[in-house]
């Protein structure tokens, strides 16, 4: 290379320096990824500002969806490596508010060389790493200790509903510090304390104005609706420029913003009854104290039905189970499993799922009943008589299936009868959009404390992955998340010890 003349600028060449360079791990047959950027942080408290160990933080970049993740240290200290880009990030945990940039980005290049012509015809090599690293440190929020119990005086008041509301309210403040309020939106009283009260209790567009007065006052709060849609409405179809933003689903009630997912640290549960009556409410705060007295659900046993086992080997069989066998690993084949008028294993099923802490039901369904692959019935909405689900309180999941968390104004559905009959949580989606792939693959071990993170009560692993397919997916998922739902206390959480005494309190009858 000639060196420069006398007097003049030193000629650049820049050169960006490869993305990644694959090394050995030290675990044999792993090749690692080292990648020449970085973002690194500290996360703490935003009240206390305490360092916040276990904090899953995630990067995605921007183009492609690519994720990267570290937990943070008892420092609460996090470092990820990753290629040079555009990141939205999410901090996630069990005991805090998930936290979030986006829509906004954090960008970093990969380091690049300078060959540097000077004096005497001398080039010299600069390696620029300024802007391959970046310092993010993030604050979360506590989670929320407001729970809001809210109806409106469509809801039939019983002296029965006011003892178990006041026993609720006593229960959750001594076992959990929290604090439940229980609100009648279009009632002077409302009035009296939030300043706001709703004048036409059947427009969901003045009651969701409401609870976002309220929680003004509350901040993030867990939500529950007392009452069918006769009591407290769902949405119909929300569209925003034209686009197709909620499906009717309880979600829409908090997302203040508009922006079509779920705000951060707010969670909607809903205790239906049929038409205006309050005894399946009853039974659901009944069943509610007794899981937050003897310090949550179970979920074990478990059983799944459906003809298709998800489960790997050799816990299952990974493809669809075999005619001929009764069972792969934990999912039950259907047939022979099931109520149709051919299944030879009827009482099994039920008594299967009497015996479990955590029914998972897959294949097809409807609000009236879950079906096999084949649409061979599984289990009706009228075979929850037949079942035992006030032993051990079950959590039951129909995400998978579509359209089994509607309601029927005045006739039985699984979300009226689950909650009657004593299940823990029902678990549902209200359309047949689809499930988010990275709800379906997380809320078992966001419930269960099987992931990093530690065990999420149930409503907050619902909504917070909600959130997170989103934030991850990107806007295509938003009406698959919005409609998932849940019925049941949001607030409860899995029992670590699997050590379970419940009170079997009386079920309610339907009147």
């Amino acid at each position: 290379m000639m060196a420069p003349a006398a007097g003049a600028p030193a000629k650049i060449d820049k050169t960006t320096s490869e993305l990644a360079i694959a090394a050995p791990s030290r675990t044999a047959d792993v090749r690692a990824v080292i990648y020449p950027c970085h973002f690194v942080g500290v996360v703490t408290d935003e009240e206390t500002g305490d360092p916040i160990r276990g904090v899953a933080v995630t990067f995605v970049k921007d183009d492609d969806g690519r994720t990267w993740t570290d937990t943070t240290s008892t420092s609460g200290s996090y470092r990820v490596e990753l290629p040079e880009g555009s990141y939205s990030y999410i901090a996630t945990h069990k005991n805090y508010v998930m936290e979030s940039n986006s829509p906004e980005l954090v960008s970093v290049r990969a380091p690049y060389t300078r060959r540097v012509g000077g004096a005497g015809g001398i080039v010299r090599e600069i390696t620029v790493t300024s802007e391959s690293s970046e310092v993010i440190d993030i604050e979360m929020e506590p989670r929320p200790r407001d729970v809001l119990l809210v109806t409106t005086s469509h809801l039939r008041e019983t002296a029965a509903l006011q003892d178990v509301v006041e026993r609720y309210t006593d229960t959750v403040g001594r076992t959990d510090g929290l604090v439940a309020r229980y609100i009648v939106l279009d009632s002077s009283q409302c009035l009296r304390d939030y300043g706001v009260r709703v004048a036409d209790p059947a427009d969901w567009l003045e009651i969701r104005d409401a609870l976002e007065a309220i929680v003004e006052e509350t901040g993030p709060a867990y939500i529950i609706l007392l009452g069918g849609e006769a009591v407290v409405p769902r949405p119909e179809i929300v569209t925003i420029d034209g686009r197709i933003w909620y499906l009717p689903a309880d979600a829409w009630y908090v997302d203040f913003d508009d922006d079509g997912i779920v705000d951060g640290g707010f969670v909607v549960s809903r205790l239906p009854d049929l038409s205006t009556e309050s005894s399946g409410i009853i039974a659901a705060l009944e069943a509610a104290i007794d899981l937050h007295e003897s310090g949550g659900y179970g979920l074990s046993p478990e059983v799944r039905f459906s003809t298709q086992c998800w489960l790997s080997p050799p816990i299952g069989l990974g493809d669809a189970c075999d005619p001929d066998d009764a069972s792969c690993g934990l999912c039950r084949a259907t047939p022979p499993y099931g109520v149709c008028d051919d299944c030879g294993m009827r009482e099994e099923t039920f008594d299967l799922i009497s015996e479990s802490d955590y029914v998972v039901f897959m294949g097809h369904g409807s609000p009236e009943s879950f079906s096999t692959n084949d649409h061979v019935p599984i289990f009706g909405v009228e075979n929850v008589v037949d079942v035992d689900l006030e032993t051990n309180h079950p959590v039951i999941t129909g995400y998978v299936s579509c359209n089994t968390g509607l309601l029927y104004e005045n006739r039985m559905s699984f979300g009226t009868e689950f909650m009657r009959a004593g299940a823990a949580a029902f678990v549902a989606r209200n359309t047949e959009q689809g499930t988010p792939n990275y709800f379906a693959a997380h809320f078992t071990d966001y419930i269960a404390g099987t992931g990093s993170q530690g065990t999420y009560r149930i409503g907050d692993a619902l909504f917070e992955l909600m959130r997170e397919s989103v934030l991850r997916g990107g806007d295509s998922e938003k009406t698959t998340a919005a409609q998932l739902c849940i019925y049941g206390d949001p607030t409860i959480k899995r029992n670590p010890l699997e050590m379970l005494v419940f009170s079997r309190s009386a079920l309610v009858a339907i009147p």
